[in-house]
């Protein structure tokens, strides 16, 4: 038995029984390395995520510092749905100049929203929202949103690329300085999105240049560091449905995307001003902003002496007309204080060109033997009224109206008599004083008149005509101007009345440094000469948009080295018909309208007489019925003689030639509505 055993040996397995056994170890091998491998990744991921230092920093860190705006928000998801849903976006989405943004903003809120995982990272981060001029007359956003430790997921990583992939998207990689950026192309409209994992922060934009400059601004941030924007933000932070900082410096070189040229105010802003913090709400009836916006050490003097010089009570209004478009009040404490304000500023800014100014006005006061502070400044109030009104009867230019305050408007008339005495006597400037209705009408031909006072702040009041109403000497550099603004006055149709100003000014405080209030349906076609030729396109296609905001109000309060800012836009949905003349079917009332237009014309006709006898002289103007220029003509003896222009109603200039004793002379040229030359004449 045992010899048989021996010989027999040990039995061999079937082949197949061999196969199935290595498969199973393979097998059981795969799977205890595969979930070895796991066990390790999850630990790994573990000490990654939570006991591995970070590498976290400040969103600012990454916002590059061309920024000219930049918007903050806690809770970017439930802040976005309270604003997307409110009437004012839904009015202002549909503007030609937010096509691209509408459209790149609600395709990213669509996908987002679409994945419950991603809604879930995104709705309680921390996101920044930068604007930047990224081309002549183009400007575009970065988005940095706070992932925490999510940012070192892979998973969120595959899951973004996996929803884009899905929705239809290419999508691609590159690297740039260390950082894979993620491009990834709609099918449709052919917009690429760019974004990256930067730290903890997640950035995308659709303008690659942007996320790039993210990118490389991580080591070396700017605007993070800005001692103006960290005190800015803390001014402000928590507050309102989302956060905005203006970036002065940068806030030209964007404007001028929109603007034809420069803006000197704009400039003088940016010149002076480092950071503007503010926050944002917004409700069915209107848009508000209120916020701190910080000083620069080397502000442009005349915002040194604003913001250094207090504040003072608005009352302007009770005698502006209601044509008013754009009304600036400027007010400080006391008007002494603000000059020597300025004196001081212009000291540090410009030391030259203080020495020349103050050398000037002293040979200026020793020539008349006048003092700055007692005959000027003394009986000022410290409010500055400056208004830009729609055209009046008079003409078909803007009319533009200077307002000062007095403490006593008897002292203010005793002062101005006395400088008009003092340049009467000692040069042989003319002045002349006329009566109107009542209201005394001075005219000083001194060119410069308010720069010998306030240097530059008022030039635009060359050779002043002025008049007194009510606690107010009133300024223009027409008398035209001054005539529509008695008539107005005379006649109680006064701003303060105006159910839009007073609705708008009702948000704000009753004394400021700078208000500002512009009545958005009679200031539109003033806009025109402020824009480039794309933009005035753009507003006229979104002219129903721009009236649906029609009452716009801004107020500071200075407070040395920052002020307090308030902006307020009202909303109403704009309706066409609202400026449709009604069909009059009631005889009377039809027979009350027409006195009323003949009432006007005489008026009119009136004012024009006046107009003409008593400041211009020698030139004779017709005007046609609605108050536009129709032709000018020197006279003497009652005659044509000299220069001749005629006009079309749009005030394009229609004929230009000359009369002798009242016969043409000479060449006569003639010109279309259009402005183009036509032909010429010889007489």
């Amino acid at each position: 038995m045992i010899e048989n055993e021996l010989d027999n040996g040990p039995q061999e397995l079937p082949v197949e029984s061999v196969k199935k056994n290595n498969t199973r170890t393979l097998v059981k091998r795969t799977l205890a390395i595969a979930g070895l491998a796991l066990v390790v990744y999850f630990l790994y991921s573990i000490v990654h995520l939570f006991v591995s230092p970070d590498r976290n920093i400040q969103q600012i860190y990454l916002v590059p510092e061309d920024a000219a705006f930049i918007i903050q928000s806690s809770a970017p998801i439930d802040d976005w749905a309270k604003f997307s849903g409110s009437a004012t976006w839904q009015c202002l989405k549909r503007a030609k100049a937010f096509e691209d943004v509408t459209r790149n903003v609600e395709t990213l809120d669509t996908v987002v929203r679409s994945n419950k995982m991603l809604l879930s990272l995104v709705g309680k981060r921390d996101m920044l929202i930068s604007i930047h001029k990224v081309r002549a007359r183009d400007w575009d956003f970065l988005i940095v949103l706070d992932m925490q430790k999510a940012s070192k997921m892979d998973l969120l990583k595959d899951q973004l690329e996996t929803v884009l992939t899905m929705a239809g998207s290419s999508v691609t990689n590159r690297m740039h300085n260390g950082i894979n950026i993620l491009e990834m192309r709609d099918p449709d409209t052919r917009d690429i999105f760019y974004c990256a994992f930067v730290d903890n922060h997640f950035v995308g934009s659709y303008t690659s240049k942007l996320v790039e400059s993210a990118i490389d601004s991580r080591n070396k941030p700017k605007i993070g560091l800005d001692h103006s924007f960290i005190e800015a933000e803390k001014l402000v932070s928590g507050k309102g449905l989302v956060r905005v900082f203006i970036n002065y410096a940068r806030l030209p070189q964007f404007l001028n995307i929109y603007l034809g040229t420069g803006n000197e105010y704009i400039d003088m802003f940016s010149n002076s001003m480092d950071f503007a913090g503010l926050y944002f709400n917004t409700d069915h009836k209107r848009m508000e902003v209120k916020g701190y916006t910080l000083r620069k050490d080397t502000v442009d003097p005349y915002i040194m002496a604003l913001l250094n010089s207090g504040k003072h009570r608005m009352k302007a209004h009770e005698i502006l007309s209601s044509r008013t478009a754009l009304y600036t009040n400027i007010g400080f404490s006391n008007p002494v204080t603000f000059v020597k304000e300025l004196e001081n500023a212009l000291a540090v800014h410009d030391p030259q060109w203080c020495e020349s100014y103050r050398s000037s006005r002293k040979k200026i006061e020793s020539l008349f033997d006048i003092s700055l502070e007692e005959n000027f400044l003394s009986w000022m109030s410290g409010e500055f009224a400056i208004i830009q009104s729609e055209p009046g009867l008079l003409g078909h230019d803007p009319e533009l109206i200077l307002a000062i305050g007095a403490k006593s408007i008897k002292d203010a008339r005793k002062n101005m008599e006395f400088i008009e005495k003092k340049i009467r006597r000692r040069t042989p400037l003319r002045i002349k004083t006329v009566d109107y209705k009542g209201f005394e009408i001075n005219y000083v031909e001194m060119k410069g008149f308010f720069r010998l006072f306030f240097g530059g702040l008022f030039d635009k009041f060359e050779k002043p005509y002025y008049t007194y109403v009510d606690d107010y000497v009133v300024f223009s550099n027409k008398a035209s101007s001054l005539l529509s603004f008695i008539e107005d006055y005379d006649q109680k149709k006064l701003l303060k009345d105006n159910p839009g100003f007073k609705n708008a000014f009702s948000y704000l405080n009753s004394s400021s440094t700078v208000f500002l209030y512009t009545d958005v349906h009679k200031f539109y076609y003033q806009l025109k000469p402020m824009m480039n030729a794309v933009t005035w396109g753009e507003i006229q296609s979104d002219k129903d948009i721009v009236y649906s905001f029609p009452y716009w109000t801004m107020q500071i309060t200075g407070d040395g080295q920052s002020a307090s800012l308030q902006c307020v836009m009202d909303y109403k949905l704009y309706q066409p018909e609202e400026e449709a003349v009604a069909v009059v079917v009631d005889d009377e009332a039809d027979e009350v309208m027409n006195e009323d237009a003949e009432t006007e014309k005489e008026q009119m006709s009136e004012l024009q007489r006046f107009y003409v006898e008593k400041f211009e002289g020698n030139v004779l103007r017709e005007f046609y019925p609605e108050g536009a220029l129709k032709s000018e003509a020197e006279v003497k003896d009652g005659k044509r003689h000299g220069r001749y222009r005629e006009y079309y109603e749009n005030g394009k200039l229609k004929l230009r030639g000359k009369y002798g004793n009242n016969i043409p002379k000479g060449t006569w040229k003639y010109y279309t509505e259009e402005g183009e030359f036509e032909r010429k004449e010889k007489y």
